[in-house]
């Protein structure tokens, strides 16, 4: 088959890559389905373990997962997206193996919530896959059908909820927002790459807790050595970035005094490039795990441009109404970001 750029710009080859994976996608979660828990006493088994390995192997799919689909961005990045199906792939497989361990006498409720959690995420996954490629991998409908409903009971429950939580205001829902979709997301990319960089100074030597399977060294990459001292740098940035977002939040959201008009459109404002800059974050630490050298070099430029821009006109639209008492911070900050955009000081 040709291996000319589809309209979502990933390759036929890749597209059947990805449709090989949701078929074992779906392998795995017709066995999880089926799942009644494995004869014999439960005393060796032990619930607070199983859940701290499967939360472990969760955030590790999340971070394979992350990186997936910033490769699926158009334009589409072909070897990291070859690279990283297997990576997925290989999570999924542990995850389904850690469940093969629960034995019958562990509790029927407690098996059939695991199993539901591991189904959905399952089914996610397959849906996911499904929106890349142009030939779907389908899924038993009784299967599907039944995961579906408990789906859709939950989306109405949280639904319900959320009627109870609506914002008293529009500071109120910018603060809600700025925690869940900016600072939030950025404060754990920065703790995240700052655990890769310790690893790959230590040489790569850690405890995972999560499994003893050699292949999750695989699916959970290390930053090449060759990159730690590029990555220092990023750090330094993006723990900007991390600065600037909590002091927004605080300084610029949390106290905005009086909410006119013209602060809640600045609110909005400060909303929107703060995604901005969450995104712009996200891609700058996912090109140190790009494979390919020459790639990874090209991206890491432009996407340390986009941050700095982005960051610094977050930072420029918050000095509109901080208080006076914290505009000394911003402006310096600002400052900082205009000498680094002609600087080679940050990534060259």
């Amino acid at each position: 088959m040709s291996s000319t750029g589809t309209a979502n710009d990933i390759t036929q080859e890749t597209q059947k890559l990805l449709h090989a994976a949701g078929l074992n996608m779906v392998v795995l979660l017709e066995h999880v389905y089926k799942f009644e828990g494995i004869e014999g006493p439960s005393a060796g088994f032990s619930g607070p373990s199983f859940k701290k390995t499967i939360d472990d192997l969760a955030e590790a799919i999340d971070k394979e997962v992350t990186r997936f689909l910033i490769a699926c961005k158009p334009p589409a990045l072909d070897t990291e997206i070859r690279a990283l199906s297997p990576k997925i792939n290989a999570g999924f497989f542990q995850l389904v193996q850690q469940c093969d361990r629960i034995p019958k006498l562990a509790g029927k409720t407690y098996l059939d919530a695991v199993r539901k959690a591991v189904g959905k995420s399952l089914v996610a996954i397959v849906m996911l896959f499904n929106s890349f490629i142009e030939h779907k991998v389908e899924i038993d409908k009784a299967v599907l059908t039944d995961l579906a409903y408990t789906a859709s009971s939950g989306i109405f429950w949280e639904h319900c909820k959320a009627l109870s939580q609506i914002p008293a205001d529009n500071r109120a829902a910018v603060s809600s927002i700025w925690v869940s979709t900016v600072s939030g997301l950025v404060k754990d990319a920065t703790e995240e790459l700052r655990d890769s960089l310790d690893e790959a100074e230590s040489g790569g030597d850690k405890d995972d807790g999560y499994s003893d399977d050699d292949s999750m060294n695989e699916f959970d990459p290390d930053i090449p050595a060759e990159r730690v001292a590029d990555g220092q740098k990023i750090f330094r940035l993006v723990t900007t970035a991390k600065h600037a977002c909590d002091k927004i939040g605080l300084r610029c959201i949390r106290d905005c005094e009086p909410l006119d008009d013209e602060r809640t459109v600045w609110l909005d404002r400060l909303v929107d490039l703060g995604k901005t800059v969450q995104t712009a974050v996200d891609e700058l630490v996912a090109t140190l795990f790009i494979e390919d050298d020459e790639a990874w070099r090209k991206q890491l430029f432009a996407e340390t441009e986009n941050l700095t821009d982005a960051l610094s006109e977050l930072v420029t639209l918050a000095i509109t109404f901080v208080n006076d008492t914290h505009l000394p911070w911003f402006e310096l900050c600002r400052k900082q970001l205009d000498a680094a955009k002609h600087s080679s000081s940050i990534v060259r």
